[in-house]
């Protein structure tokens, strides 16, 4: 598996028809479609504004992945992400073969949608099933029922759409393990390319948090989560999703190429309210506050912060985002990026997680094991 240096482009629509108890990303429950247009042509101008970026910059400027994600995306009229793609198209050169990825919530859009939506351009949806059981949506406050996105499925299926990620999450407090096991038994039946799976995040500021510390529920315990996460990998590879980064599988040729450049360091531009990039050795990123960023009047009044990065910090970041995908980092490729010995550098700490079990060497790369892939968090902060 390869990663293009190609640059990828992340486009935020942070609308939503109803926030989640659980979300803690920029996002507004926000419906107004006057709304919408407004913030659709601040995206165009923002995505012209920042062509200049790109000149003269490192490695291939050609656009080979376009990732629309949200906040809802699919809340969105076909018409706006029609002119969004457009005007990407104008402004970037962008390859025949980009993969272009919509997120859809099942509960926002359907088989009409969907055919305009490929008729735009769209060529891969992320569908945010989460669960298909009934009382584990209600519980994370999502707006669909498990019939909606079997449905949302159906119809992407019928629109053209022949490369179909689903995202589910376990450790949701009263699904239990059989629970999980029915939603992954129902999506695998859907037959998708890819299906990520995460672990419930309870984030301090969310309506889920604020009900977890009235005692409304208790959480998952670490090793009823454990078994989960190891029974989707298991349950996965079994059914051809080979499982390729921590929270990732896919029939091979159907990997996330967006995501394999944040795993990668391959350049990325993001475009709309508090959306990343990476490019030219800075990482920087827009004000999530979608009035300040409707009122700005330049790309400059969008920004927020920027960082540029050291060579330490590309070398730390090159080890622990890479350490994510479960092919693990080429130590060759390290010494011929950064015109250093890893083992130099890091020796003392790896062979510390080597021992421990949670780190091994297969051939020339690092990887995880097993063990390292329930305690990941507790290998990245070694190389921090």
């Amino acid at each position: 598996m390869t990663t293009s240096k190609g640059l990828g482009l992340y486009i935020h629509i942070p609308f939503c028809a109803k926030k989640c108890r659980y979300c803690d990303f920029t996002s507004y429950a926000v419906a107004d479609e006057d709304t919408h247009l407004a913030y659709t042509l601040k995206l165009i101008f923002e995505i012209r504004a920042k062509r200049a970026l790109i000149a003269g910059g490192p490695g291939d400027a050609m656009v080979d992945t376009i990732y629309i994600g949200g906040g809802t995306p699919s809340l969105l009229e076909a018409g706006l992400i029609q002119e969004i793609l457009d005007a990407v198209y104008s402004t970037y050169m962008v390859k025949d073969d980009a993969e272009i990825t919509l997120e859809a919530n099942p509960g926002t859009a359907g088989y009409e949608k969907f055919r305009a939506y490929r008729a735009a351009g769209v060529n891969r949806l992320s569908i945010g099933a989460q669960s298909f059981g009934d009382e584990t949506l209600s519980f994370l406050g999502r707006i669909h029922h498990g019939a909606d996105a079997v449905r949302a499925f159906g119809d992407a299926r019928a629109a053209g759409f022949d490369n179909v990620s689903l995202d589910l999450i376990f450790g949701v407090p009263g699904q239990g393990f059989s629970g999980w096991e029915r939603d992954l038994r129902a999506a695998v039946a859907l037959e998708p390319e890819h299906i990520s799976f995460y672990g419930l995040q309870i984030e301090e500021g969310t309506p889920l948090f604020e009900s977890r510390e009235s005692g409304d529920f208790e959480e998952v315990s670490d090793i009823e989560d454990r078994k989960m996460y190891r029974f989707a990998k298991e349950y996965l590879t079994g059914r051809g999703l080979y499982h390729y980064e921590i929270s990732n599988s896919a029939r091979p040729g159907f990997e996330s190429r967006h995501n394999l450049k944040y795993w990668s360091m391959a350049p990325y531009i993001g475009f709309g309210a508090g959306a990343h990039s990476f490019f030219g050795g800075r990482r920087f990123s827009n004000k999530p506050e979608l009035a300040l960023y409707l009122a700005a009047e330049d790309e400059r009044d969008m920004a927020d912060r920027s960082h540029d990065n050291t060579l330490s910090d590309d070398m730390s970041e090159y080890i622990f985002l890479g350490l994510r995908r479960t092919a693990g980092i080429d130590l060759g490729g390290f010494s011929e990026e950064f015109g250093r010995d890893f083992w130099e550098l890091y020796g003392e700490e790896t062979e510390k997680l080597i021992g421990r079990g949670l780190l091994e060497k297969s051939g020339q790369n690092l990887r995880l094991t097993a063990l390292g892939l329930d305690l990941a968090n507790t290998v990245f902060t070694e190389y921090v």
